[in-house]
């Protein structure tokens, strides 16, 4: 039996990269286009609604990493 199988680690990282990309798209489209484009965006990108509610509606609560 492996107990290191990394397979799910890795598919689980691959989806939190794709989440935060789409995050930061979101948090462009915010600034140009306006929140509620930001969310339709996100929403589309399968960014979970907790998340992208947090970081559109409460900006002192991104990540360091999220776009400014």
């Amino acid at each position: 039996m492996n107990t290191h199988d990394t397979t799910q680690g890795s598919s689980a990282s691959r989806a939190n990269k794709r989440i935060e990309a789409a995050v930061n798209r979101g948090l462009v489209v915010a600034m140009l286009d306006g929140v509620a484009a930001a969310a339709a965006l996100m929403k589309e990108e399968g960014v979970p609604i907790d998340v992208s509610a947090r970081v559109l509606i409460n900006p002192e609560q991104r990540r360091v990493t999220d776009w400014k």
